[in-house]
């Protein structure tokens, strides 16, 4: 378990160096003591370059947001309070969007009965836009989920698994 955290640590360290302390130290405390996960779960670490071609295998069903030339890896469940706070930390803050380019994956948390909210994202017009109104204004949603939808929710799910993604936020920066 300590090597789980001093992962998300490093990567939190990285993603955060031009953040101040106190959001650093909000962050770190928002990874770390989230309770998301049960932590009986597996714990081996997928080495960075497999975790890289695990998510660019993926990147054509991200949420692109931000215009920055480093890219941050971005798991989210759109119930997640914490997911939330995160969503809202980078989206109030102009300096961090220009710097990284985010491609949010979500990734529901089973306990939070998630899906219609996932799919109700994918299945919009502007993705990014509809993922901005359910999770910062608290937006009602009319989903329909279809086999294509259902289909991009279940790769993003399985890449998921594959790298260990148990706790929202999940962060991982390409270096």
């Amino acid at each position: 378990m300590l090597k789980k955290h001093a992962l998300c640590i490093t990567n939190v360290i990285i993603f955060s160096y031009n953040l101040g302390m106190l959001k650093l130290f909000i962050l770190l405390c928002l990874l770390l003591f989230s309770g998301q996960a049960n932590d009986s779960k597996s714990t081996s670490i997928v080495p960075y370059e497999k975790s890289i071609v695990s998510l660019k295998s993926i990147e054509k069903n991200a949420i692109i947001y931000g215009s920055g030339e480093k890219t941050v890896y971005v798991f989210l469940d759109p119930i997640c309070p914490y997911s939330r706070k995160f969503l809202s930390m980078i989206s109030k803050n102009e300096k961090m969007l220009s710097k990284y380019r985010y491609c949010i994956y979500l990734y529901r948390i089973p306990r939070l009965h998630s899906t219609k909210f996932v799919a109700a994202i994918y299945d919009s017009k502007q993705p990014l836009d509809t993922l901005l109104d359910i999770m910062l204004k608290d937006s009602k949603i009319s989903s329909k989920t279809n086999k294509k939808i259902e289909e991009k929710i279940d790769t993003i799910e399985a890449v998921a698994k594959k790298l260990n993604v148990n706790k929202r936020p999940y962060l991982i920066v390409q270096k």
